[in-house]
C-alpha cells in the first residue's frame, strides 16, 4: 500500500533527524465497498441510495525521550501534509510514566478473514446485494408488515500494522453485514467477514416476520411481581458485555472502577456457576471479530477469561498488563467475540418456551447504558416483548424489568438455550416484572 510504505519512509526519517523521537507504530485501515439501503419498502430510495465508498483511517503511536508518548489519528493527507502533523504530534505529546514500548510477538498466527464472493461484489458486482433486499421486501410484506426497512454492506478492508523494529503485519478482510427491520418495532441482523449463506438469509427474514407479527397482538394481562425473564440472544449478549465483561476489563480492575479486584483475579474467585465457561476467541475464521492481531502487535488467539465459573484473567493491553502483572490478552472488536459455555447440556431456544409456564421473553430493552455496570442490577423498560403462558405465546406485553442478573448468573435454576444462527445462548431466570 503506497500511503503506508510511503508513510514509513518519512517516519524513519523524523526518527533519523530527530534524537528524542524513540519509536513508532501505526496501524492504518483502508477499506472500500458498497452499500444497498430499503428504506420505507423501497431500495435505493432518496433516503437509502447506493453507494460506493472508500475511506482510509488509523492511528499512530509514538514513543519519545523521558516517558512521553503520542496517540494519535491518521487520514488520507497525512503523508501530503506530514510535517505539519509531525509537529502538531510532537507538541501534543503525553507524560506517561506507566506509558509502554513497542510490543514484537515472536508469530503472528494466521487465520482466514476473506471470502472471494465478497470480493466479487467489492468489485462491482452489485447483484447480491439487491437480491438480498429484494427478497426481504417481499417476504417480510407477504407477512402483513406495512413498513420494511434494511440495509446491507459489503467491504474490503487492506489492514496494515507496521512499526520501528520492522514488524509488517499485512492483510485483507471483507466485512459484511445486512439487516432488516419491520414496523420500527423489530428486526434482525448478520454481521461476519463472509457472505452468509441461503438458510441464514431465510432464518432472519422468517424470524423477523414472524415475531414481529406476534409483536403485533397485545395480550390481556397484567404483570406483577416475579417472573421468568427469557432474554433473546442478542439481549442476553448485550447484558453479558454490560454487567460481565466490562467488568473484565483490565483499565477498571486496576483503577477500581471494576466489581472485581486484582486480587480476585489471582485467587481466582468464583463469580459465575461451576459448569459455565466464558472464552475469547479472536481466530475463527470470517468470523466478525476475529484478526490476527490487536493495534498493539499482541497476537490474537483463544483464551479463557472465566474457568468453571472462577476468574482466569482480566482483559488487558500492553499498559494494563505491566500495571496488573498479567499476560496481555487479545480483545476482540466491536465488543463480539466472546463466548459463553456450559458443560451441562442446553435446551432448545423452542424447548426454552416451551418449558416456560409463566414468563416475558425479552427482545428490547430502553437504556442498559444508564446502569451502573459494576453492580450488576438493573431496572428497564423492555418495550418489545412477548408473554408466555403454559408455553404458548399469548401476545405481546410491555414490561418494566428489575433483578440481580450477575446473581442470576450462580443459581441452578437459571437456564441457558441454543437458537440457530447465534454465537451465544438465550437466557432464562428468574426476576420482577410489572406493566
Amino acid at each position: 500500500m503506497e500511503l503506508a510504505d510511503k508513510l514509513t519512509e518519512l517516519l524513519n526519517q523524523a526518527r533519523r533527524r530527530e534524537p528524542e523521537l524513540k519509536a513508532w507504530r501505526f496501524n492504518i485501515h483502508d477499506a472500500n465497498g458498497i452499500e444497498v439501503g430499503l428504506k420505507n419498502n423501497r431500495i435505493g430510495g432518496p433516503y437509502s441510495a447506493p453507494s460506493y465508498k472508500r475511506s482510509i483511517s488509523g492511528d499512530i503511536y509514538l514513543i519519545w525521550t523521558d516517558h512521553r508518548f503520542t496517540a494519535a489519528k491518521l487520514d488520507s493527507q497525512v503523508t501530503d501534509a506530514f510535517e505539519e502533523y509531525f509537529n502538531l504530534w510532537k507538541a501534543t505529546a503525553y507524560y506517561d510514566i506507566d506509558g509502554v514500548d513497542l510490543y514484537d510477538p515472536r508469530q503472528i498466527p494466521n487465520v482466514n478473514l476473506v471470502d472471494p464472493k465478497a470480493q466479487e461484489i467489492v468489485g462491482r458486482n452489485f447483484e447480491f446485494p439487491f437480491e438480498i433486499l429484494n427478497q426481504g421486501l417481499q417476504r417480510l410484506t407477504e407477512y402483513g408488515m406495512d413498513k420494511v426497512d434494511g440495509k446491507i454492506r459489503c467491504y474490503q478492508d487492506h489492514r496494515i500494522l507496521r512499526n520501528s523494529n520492522g514488524l509488517n503485519v499485512d492483510y485483507l478482510q471483507t466485512p459484511v453485514e445486512f439487516y432488516f427491520e419491520v414496523n420500527d418495532s423489530y428486526g434482525e441482523s448478520f454481521q461476519e467477514k463472509r457472505l452468509p449463506l441461503e438458510t441464514e438469509v431465510n432464518r432472519i427474514i422468517e424470524n423477523t416476520g414472524t415475531i414481529a407479527r406476534k409483536l403485533q397482538n397485545p395480550a390481556a394481562a397484567r404483570l406483577a411481581g416475579p417472573v421468568r425473564l427469557i432474554l433473546a440472544p442478542p439481549v442476553f449478549e448485550s447484558f453479558f458485555n454490560h454487567f460481565l465483561i466490562t467488568n473484565l476489563f483490565g483499565s477498571l480492575v486496576v483503577n477500581r472502577q471494576s466489581s472485581f479486584s486484582l486480587e480476585d483475579f489471582r485467587n481466582q474467585r468464583p463469580v459465575l456457576r461451576e459448569d459455565l465457561d466464558l472464552e475469547v476467541n479472536t481466530l475463527i475464521p470470517l468470523k466478525s471479530s476475529s484478526y490476527p492481531c490487536t493495534g498493539e502487535a499482541v497476537p490474537g488467539g483463544s483464551l479463557t477469561l472465566i474457568r468453571a465459573g472462577r476468574l482466569q484473567t482480566p482483559i488487558v493491553n500492553l499498559k494494563y498488563a505491566r500495571k496488573s502483572g498479567f499476560d496481555p490478552t487479545p480483545a476482540p472488536a466491536g465488543g463480539r467475540g466472546f463466548f459463553l459455555t456450559s458443560r451441562l447440556a442446553m435446551k432448545s431456544w423452542d424447548e426454552l418456551i416451551n418449558d416456560t409456564e409463566y414468563g416475558v421473553i425479552v427482545y428490547s430493552v430502553l437504556g442498559l447504558h444508564t446502569q451502573d455496570s459494576s453492580s450488576g442490577q438493573f431496572s428497564l423498560t423492555a418495550d418489545q416483548c412477548l408473554l408466555v403462558e403454559n408455553g404458548k405465546i399469548a401476545g405481546k406485553v410491555k414490561a418494566v424489568i428489575n433483578g440481580d442478573f450477575i446473581g442470576s448468573l450462580q443459581k441452578d435454576s437459571s437456564e441457558f438455550a441454543v437458537a440457530p444462527g447465534e454465537d451465544n445462548p438465550g437466557y432464562s431466570f428468574t426476576a420482577n416484572a410489572s406493566s
